[in-house]
C-alpha cells in the first residue's frame, strides 16, 4: 500500500551534472527531478569571512567527542584565511580535526598551522589541478617522476626508497590518529598493525599523538 509522505530533498555536487548528463554518466531524468530551485554556493577561498566561526564550530564539535578545545592565534587565522582552500570546507574541517586530535598545544601558532597546509599541498596537489579520479599508484608516480626530473642527471640522492616510504607513511599514520582522535589502538586496527609497530613508527616520523580522553 502507498505512503505518501511530504519531504524535501536537498542534493549536493562537486561536478558539473549538466556534462555528467551529456555524457551519459547521470540519468536525465533523475537530474531534473533535482534540478529544481539550484543553489551555488560559493567556495571558502570566495568567502574566507566565514573561516574564523567555522574554525569555532569545528573545535566546538570535536570538543564535544572528547578532544581538548584549541584557540587559534590570530596570526594561525590570518594564515588559515590566506590559504586558497582547493578542498573547500571539507578541507578546513579536516584540517582542525588533525589540529585539535594531534597537537597537545592549547593555542594553535602560525607555524603549525603552516605545517599542516604545507603537507596536505604536498598531498593533494594533484587532486586541487582536477584529476578526482587519480588513484594513490599514479600520484606516487607523478610524484617520483618530478623527483628524477628535478635530480642532478636524473638520478636522486641514495636512500630514495626510505624517503618514499616516509613520505607516504607519515601522512597516513596522521591521518589515522586524527580520524581515531589520537586512539593509537582503534588506528593500528584501521592501518592493520600491531600497537607496538604503530608506536614504533610514530616515534621514527616524529609524529606528535594527543593522548587525551577520546
Amino acid at each position: 500500500m502507498p505512503i505518501r509522505a511530504d519531504v524535501r530533498i536537498i542534493a549536493a555536487t562537486h561536478r558539473d551534472l549538466n556534462k555528467q548528463v551529456k555524457a551519459g554518466h547521470f540519468r536525465e531524468d533523475l537530474f531534473y527531478r533535482l534540478n529544481v530551485v539550484p543553489i551555488r554556493l560559493p567556495p571558502l577561498r570566495d568567502r574566507t569571512e566565514d573561516i574564523p566561526e567555522l574554525v569555532e564550530h569545528f573545535f566546538a564539535r570535536g570538543a564535544e567527542s572528547g578532544l581538548p578545545f584549541k584557540v587559534i592565534h590570530p596570526t594561525a587565522m590570518d594564515v588559515l584565511m590566506r590559504n586558497s582552500w582547493p578542498g573547500n570546507v571539507r578541507e578546513l574541517e579536516n584540517l582542525v580535526q588533525r589540529l585539535a586530535a594531534l597537537y597537545s598545544d592549547e593555542t594553535i601558532t602560525a607555524d603549525i598551522v603552516r605545517e599542516e597546509l604545507s603537507e596536505a599541498a604536498v598531498n593533494s596537489s594533484r587532486v586541487a589541478a582536477g584529476d578526482e579520479d587519480q588513484t594513490l599508484s599514479s600520484a606516487i608516480e607523478g610524484h617520483l617522476v618530478r623527483i628524477f626530473a628535478k635530480s642532478e642527471g636524473g638520478r636522486p640522492e641514495n636512500g630514495l626508497y626510505n624517503r618514499v616510504l616516509q613520505e607516504m607513511e607519515r601522512p597516513l599514520i596522521r591521518q589515522t590518529l586524527a580520524s581515531t582522535r589520537g586512539n593509537q589502538i582503534k588506528a593500528a586496527e584501521i592501518l592493520g598493525l600491531n600497537r607496538n609497530t604503530l608506536r614504533k613508527k610514530i616515534r621514527e616520523l616524529d609524529i606528535e599523538v594527543f593522548r587525551g580522553p577520546v
